[in-house]
């Protein structure tokens, strides 16, 4: 909004990894109704939770083994995915027991951490030698001949990505996989702003550093707006933080 000089309430798109929400949980899959003096966050992720808490932002497998938990609970311990299989038999005992209890596990609604469960349950990383490496690595398998999105459940501003979870366990082929999931975020992105279209669309956030993902948004939505002269992640926060301060 500073870059482009933009005045008024824009929705912005809010995709990124971990950060501290005004309700107690970690953001990170936020659509928000803003402007300089404040903002109203109309949808997010359904929330999960992050096992060992900031272990699973560099381990896909504890955010991914959430997943499972919160789709088959204690039946995922005897399932025969790659994210199971990345766990021994006693560590995965442990880890549902912290599920369960929510000890050290954080409720987030991060969409950086759903790129990189995906990329667990499909068995491309399980631990990440840096931040984002997961979604580098889905990059590389997105087919542009591949069409079809899976399903999702969208009401009362929550985007509940169970049955899209459960369609991405079951896909044959990984390119398939992959590239119906990057369909999917657009297709949520679209059923949100569906009701926001009089307003300016401002994406942000470390995960549209994704090339695929900001390629395929912006075919569907050429008008939207993109940082170019200051980072989408973390490099830009600064800024934001001093447009806040002295024009909100």
């Amino acid at each position: 909004m500073a870059e482009k000089g933009i005045e008024g309430k824009v929705f912005g798109v809010a995709f990124d990894g971990t950060g501290y929400g005004d309700d107690g949980t970690l953001w990170g899959g936020e659509f928000m109704v803003c402007d300089y003096a404040g903002y109203e966050r109309v949808a997010h992720l359904n929330c999960f939770r992050l096992l060992g808490g900031e272990r699973a932002i560099r381990e896909p497998r504890r955010v991914a083994l959430s997943l499972l938990f919160d789709l088959y609970d204690e039946k995922a311990l005897s399932m025969r995915y790659p994210t199971i299989e990345a766990f021994s038999a006693s560590e995965a005992k442990a880890l549902y027991i912290a599920w369960k209890k929510g000890l050290n596990a954080p409720m987030s609604s991060s969409m950086g951490r759903l790129f990189d469960a995906v990329a667990s349950l499909r068995g491309i990383s399980q631990i990440m030698g840096f931040e984002g490496e997961s979604g580098m690595l889905l990059e590389t398998l997105y087919d542009p001949d591949v069409e079809g999105h899976y399903p999702f459940e969208y009401s009362e501003g929550v985007i509940r990505i169970d049955a899209m979870v459960d369609a991405v366990l079951k896909e044959t082929e990984d390119r398939i996989a992959i590239s119906r999931f990057f369909h999917t975020i657009v297709e949520m992105v679209a059923a949100v702003y569906h009701d926001y279209g009089h307003l300016p669309l401002v994406l942000s956030g470390g995960v549209f550093q994704n090339r695929v993902l900001l390629s395929l948004l912006l075919r569907r939505f050429p008008d939207a707006l993109i940082p170019n002269r200051f980072p989408p992640n973390d490099g830009g926060i600064a800024l934001g933080q001093i447009v806040a301060t002295y024009c909100g």
